[in-house]
């Protein structure tokens, strides 16, 4: 078992909950990615199969171009959910852009750590003391992150912009992030009810209200009658499947769905 000196000091700092041989067995399924100055990871509405941890530099997490914040050291991105307990596999819709933060005189790159979130999950439900505790050092993460929100805002980082414009921004960005875990989660129905009950405790940690539970429902396609009781309408149903993988919210799609659904009616009625 080998441990980079930067993997050992992040473990050490950021994943001490976790134990070291579980620890490795995390990092040896993932890929390093080195990325050069202002280099996009990850482009916001882009399909995203990845689960990423920053090793070294900085990440700008931006939404529609404004950044709402930053990842560091130890950082993980594009977990979806995985926190609250939610193993989601696939890829998950990007609810923003994740850019390599300008070099300073600390970091002359940035390092990255990426995992298949497919691969990732059979890892953890394999693993169970791998994954009790990987979901508590994320739970940490989480309250970093949100820490250095905090931060950037006492130290009038946000100013450019305007402390409601960012507050808009990360608001839309959080509304879409739920929204995306919520499309996963709706199109791998595997163990729909145990996913769910995980998804109410993501909407808990982050105060999903009904109304915004409503409305990524209705970004889905999905009624709220047809989410309780665990399955679509059949005739949506034929239409997903006529229309293949998923790849995304799907309102173009729905718009599709539509105008098939009335050309059928104006040929029935002329055949009819």
């Amino acid at each position: 078992m080998f441990l980079s000196d930067d993997l050992r000091r992040i473990r050490d700092d950021h994943f001490y909950v976790v134990d070291p041989v579980d620890f490795w067995k995390l990092v040896s399924i993932a890929t390093e990615d080195t990325y050069e100055n202002e280099s996009l990871v990850v482009g916001q509405g882009q399909m995203n199969r990845y689960i990423r941890m920053c090793v070294e530099g900085e990440l700008d997490i931006l939404r529609d171009g404004i950044r709402t914040y930053t990842i560091q050291e130890g950082n993980f991105i594009s977990e979806a959910g995985l926190h609250s307990g939610l193993l989601l596999s696939g890829k998950i819709e990007s609810c923003c852009s994740i850019v390599a933060k300008p070099f300073s005189s600390k970091n002359s790159r940035v390092r990255v750590l990426r995992w298949d979130r497919t691969e990732l999950m059979e890892l953890l439900n394999k693993e169970t003391s791998l994954r009790r505790s990987l979901k508590a050092a994320l739970s940490w993460d989480i309250v970093r992150k949100l820490k250095g929100q905090r931060h950037s805002i006492s130290k009038h980082e946000v100013d450019a912009v305007g402390i409601e414009l960012w507050t808009r921004k990360r608001n839309e960005q959080n509304e879409d992030r739920y929204a995306s875990i919520l499309q996963n989660l709706l199109h791998h129905s595997q163990d729909f009810e145990g996913k769910r009950v995980q998804l109410e405790n993501y909407k808990h940690i982050h105060q999903i209200d009904n109304e915004h539970h409503r409305m990524a429902l209705r970004k889905c396609g999905w009624t709220l009658a047809e989410y309780e009781a665990g399955k679509r309408d059949a005739c949506k149903n034929i239409e997903q499947d006529h229309d293949g993988d998923y790849d995304g919210y799907g309102q173009n799609r729905g718009i599709l769905h539509q105008l098939r659904g009335n050309i059928i009616r104006i040929l029935s009625g002329v055949l009819g």
